[in-house]
């Protein structure tokens, strides 16, 4: 699933290309990514809209829309759930298989394409407001992370997933921050003492930072439909994008060596999810 570093990269592509263009029309050819409103509904609130930016909170994206002659905004939120990808290219060009929804901009459009159709359309903006803090659109201190993980008895790395606790961090960079700070991602959230809180904090700003420099950095094909398009995680498209267990600290690369002790990296399932760490780096 793209996690806030791979959302935010996206955003960053997406915002020149598509603001300041009208959006002529909303088709929705997968209906089951639109909810809880109705496609109908959907389509003819957005319809004549003007794009005035595209904004990200956690994993969650949002076109910002204006009505003509309106000065107020109103989100049109997007959630890419496991597969969706939003790419932009010529209005005339054949669509690709897959495709859930196609925002015609004009000569060109924003074409949101979804295998696994968890995705999501909405103009409800209940998830965002429900969110925890983001940290990279947010004022982020180690107080505000003890606050809102310190209490818990959950396993930090279970605690940091919870997208109402801390907006953003999924499986892949839970597993990254943990290993950088030094902590087991199984250890009871209530037992991190200050010194931990202060590792934790540096590892999760440092770490989607530092991914978002590398997505940014890439040449990435946002234009058109091509096997590197849209996520930066895809790879670039003159192949310059390394495997993920390249970028990885210890995230997919189970019976590997660790980088800092060269102990092998192991994999473990916690609440139901692979979890990738070390056991010398990151002693319980």
């Amino acid at each position: 699933m793209p996690e806030l570093p791979e959302v935010e990269v996206l955003r960053r592509h997406l915002h020149p290309l598509v603001s300041g263009k009208r959006l002529c029309e909303l088709r929705v050819l997968k209906s089951r990514v639109v909810r809880p409103e109705s496609s109908r509904k959907l389509t003819a609130t957005v319809k004549g809209c003007w794009v005035k930016g595209v904004e990200r909170r956690g994993k969650f994206l949002w076109l910002n829309l204006a009505k003509p002659r309106s000065r107020s905004t109103f989100p049109l939120v997007i959630h890419l759930g496991m597969t969706g990808r939003l790419f932009v290219q010529p209005s005339a060009a054949e669509l690709p298989r897959h495709v859930a929804a196609v925002f015609r901009l004009g000569r060109e459009s924003l074409v949101f394409r979804d295998t696994r159709l968890f995705g999501r359309i909405t103009l409800e903006t209940d998830s965002i407001e429900q969110l925890g803090p983001d940290p990279i659109v947010d004022e982020f201190s180690v107080s505000d992370l003890q606050s809102a993980i310190g209490q818990s008895v959950q396993p930090v790395k279970v605690r940091l997933m919870n997208q109402r606790v801390l907006a953003g961090l999924g499986n892949i960079y839970a597993c990254e921050v943990l290993h950088r700070a030094g902590i087991s991602p199984f250890m009871k959230s209530s037992n991190l003492h200050q010194p931990k809180f202060k590792q934790l904090h540096a590892a999760i700003v440092s770490t989607l930072a530092r991914q978002v420099e590398f997505g940014m950095g890439l040449d990435l094909d946002f234009v058109g439909e091509t096997k590197g398009d849209g996520l930066f995680y895809f790879g670039s498209r003159h192949g310059q994008a390394r495997k993920a267990k390249e970028r990885f600290r210890v995230y997919g690369r189970t019976g590997e060596p660790c980088g800092v002790c060269g102990s092998i990296i192991k994999r473990a399932e916690l609440a139901k999810r692979g979890t990738f760490f070390c056991v010398k780096c990151q002693k319980e």
